[in-house]
């Protein structure tokens, strides 16, 4: 069995060298496995029906920067902070936007391949706490 899981994990790297999409996925609350294609994989992230559970709207910006744990780049900016996965298709990048009182506004993902020069907007849930104002 140790046999199966090493050579499942040698495959795996090969085929995912720096990310794994099981490792976005953890990062995001949300299940898939890495045996789907990259094209797979960023089809059921930009599904209408996903939303990532890690992170929900007008959430404080530690608490969100919080949940991108496994990204290879990390950068923070004023109000947007932008997260980044690398895949042999290329960077896959998550922009967060925060408003003026450092609260989560909108997550856009962002790919070469996705022609909007914003990228794709992912649907947030609202919170269920009240945060202060």
């Amino acid at each position: 069995m140790k046999a199966f899981n090493w050579m499942f994990r040698l495959f795996l790297r090969l085929r995912y060298p720096a990310s794994l999409p099981e490792e976005i996925a953890t990062d995001l609350g949300i299940n898939t496995t890495s045996f789907q294609t990259f094209e797979q994989f960023v089809t059921q992230l930009t599904h209408c029906d996903f939303r990532p559970k890690h992170l929900t709207r007008f959430m404080p910006r530690a608490n969100a920067e919080a949940a991108f744990q496994s990204a290879q780049r990390k950068e923070r900016f004023g109000r947007n902070s932008l997260y980044s996965y690398y895949f042999h298709e290329g960077w896959l990048e998550f922009s967060l936007h925060f408003d003026e009182k450092a609260r989560l506004r909108r997550v856009y993902l962002q790919h070469k391949h996705i022609a909007a020069e914003q990228g794709i907007e992912i649907p947030l849930n609202s919170s269920n706490l009240t945060y202060r104002k």
